[in-house]
């Protein structure tokens, strides 16, 4: 779906505060509150927004963040998957091109949970490879 200059003007808006008011997105985007919620709304029903949420404070030295670049041989989507998703601290997972089959954003509390969840993803099938890369600073945050 091709946005037009007021779709793409709302959605960043929402991205940058998912809590603004239909009110105020109105006067930022020169529209009526009806349209700004009608275009709201389609935007939704579309895909095009597909959720909200908040970011929550961490306590320093008590939140741990990497990302694991992992390459399997063969890659079965089928098998991988659950194991995916049965891991609460992954919080992103994206099948990718290139020489990694799969990048994965955790958030842990501590070491020793993100050197178990690495040593449990030595045990999924058909992996031939895993990188850790560890977060050192946010940079931007949307």
């Amino acid at each position: 779906m091709l946005l037009d200059r007021f779709d793409q003007k709302i959605v960043a808006l929402l991205v940058e505060d998912a809590r603004l008011s239909v009110s105020d997105i109105s006067r930022q985007v020169n529209l009526s509150r009806s349209a700004v919620a009608d275009r709201i709304k389609r935007l939704e029903d579309q895909g095009e927004i597909t959720g909200y949420h908040a970011h929550t404070k961490s306590i320093e030295g008590h939140n741990i963040s990497a990302y694991f670049a992992l390459s399997f041989r063969p890659l079965i989507r089928d098998l991988i998957q659950p194991l995916v998703n049965q891991t609460p601290e992954i919080k992103l997972a994206h099948y990718i091109s290139g020489d990694i089959d799969l990048i994965v954003f955790v958030n842990v509390q501590s070491m020793a949970r993100l050197t178990d969840i690495r040593v449990e993803m030595d045990r999924w099938p058909n992996i031939d490879k895993i990188v850790t890369h560890m977060c050192l600073a946010n940079a931007v945050e949307r």
